[in-house]
């Protein structure tokens, strides 16, 4: 059944140029900036913001000298607001015949290739379907090398080392586990991990991969770091065909293996460790367009992150 406008739960007064105002305030991050790129004066552009807060009937920014801070409930608003925008620009492009966005290109590892971000995917077609997503996959200084020279927008996945994040940032997102798995009628399940490691071959992550320094650091305090791999893969295809046809233990971040968890595909083997976690988030340059398609898709990635930690 079709909506009516006047159904929507929208403050009849509330109009495009209080958004627009809101979101220029937020980019810009002072009233008298945000006034100079929408070409009107300061007394106006506050009293829009104004305007707004007081439909919404929460403030949207905290004003720390002459910096307008976004509240937790302006961030929240902040990242409906450009999608509703955007999704506004898509209509007028449809019906203008203009070109369509231009194509966002994401670097994604692993541990978010297999659920998390295929969904948030999904929710940035179904709210700019004339947008198109490039996803690029590979070794973690390989998508950092096209996220430097341009390849790539954004770069989604495990938090790289120290030594590579000259120039770049890191948006924390959530922390995730590395696991080391098995079939799920494996003998090992019945053993303590490091007896298990003694016994059974090994599926290691490669050398280059973020979580490797986790696992060797684990390996090490359980008296195991003489301990050679069979193989060394990442890549969940090959790993799992290993692991259903022989004994195999697999060492690899709880992202990619999730499904076959919640399958019962794979299993885990208890390690009884509290340190094998590690950050997973955005990695992109310092600088960007804060209203770009790839900066949109950014926000879609921190809203589900946040929706997962209260659904924790």
């Amino acid at each position: 059944m079709r909506q009516k406008y006047n159904q929507m739960n929208i403050p009849p007064g509330l109009k495009l140029r209080h958004i627009e105002a809101f979101l220029a305030v937020a980019q810009n991050g002072t009233i008298s900036a945000a006034a100079r790129a929408r070409n009107v004066s300061q007394p106006a552009l506050s009293k829009t913001i104004g305007e707004l807060e007081t439909f919404l009937g929460t403030a949207l920014f905290e004003r720390t000298g002459r910096r307008a801070v976004l509240t937790p409930a302006g961030e929240g608003f902040r990242a409906h607001a450009l999608v509703a925008v955007q999704s506004l620009e898509a209509g007028v492009r449809d019906l203008s015949g203009k070109a369509a966005p231009g194509l966002v290109k994401v670097g994604v590892l692993p541990t978010v290739a297999g659920g998390f971000f295929p969904s948030v995917a999904l929710d940035y077609h179904r709210t700019q379907q004339q947008a198109r997503i490039g996803i690029i996959t590979g070794p973690n200084r390989y998508l950092l090398d096209m996220l430097r020279s341009g390849g790539i927008d954004l770069m989604v996945g495990r938090m790289p080392s120290a030594k590579d994040m000259p120039g770049l940032s890191f948006e924390h997102l959530y922390d995730e586990p590395v696991l080391l798995v098995a079939r799920a009628d494996h003998p090992a399940l019945a053993l303590p991990a490091p007896e298990a490691l003694a016994m059974y071959p090994l599926i290691a992550p490669n050398p280059g991969a973020i979580i490797r320094q986790t696992v060797d650091q684990y390996l090490a305090a359980q008296g195991l770091s003489g301990l050679v791999p069979a193989f060394e893969t990442v890549a969940l295809p090959v790993a799992l065909s290993l692991i259903e046809r022989s004994d195999m233990l697999w060492f690899i971040s709880r992202g990619v293996v999730e499904r076959e968890l919640q399958r019962g595909t794979l299993a885990e083997v208890n390690l009884k460790s509290g340190y094998m976690s590690g950050a997973v988030g955005i990695t992109r340059k310092f600088a960007f367009n804060e209203n770009s398609p790839a900066d949109l898709l950014a926000r879609l990635l921190h809203r589900r992150a946040g929706e997962m930690a209260r659904d924790a």
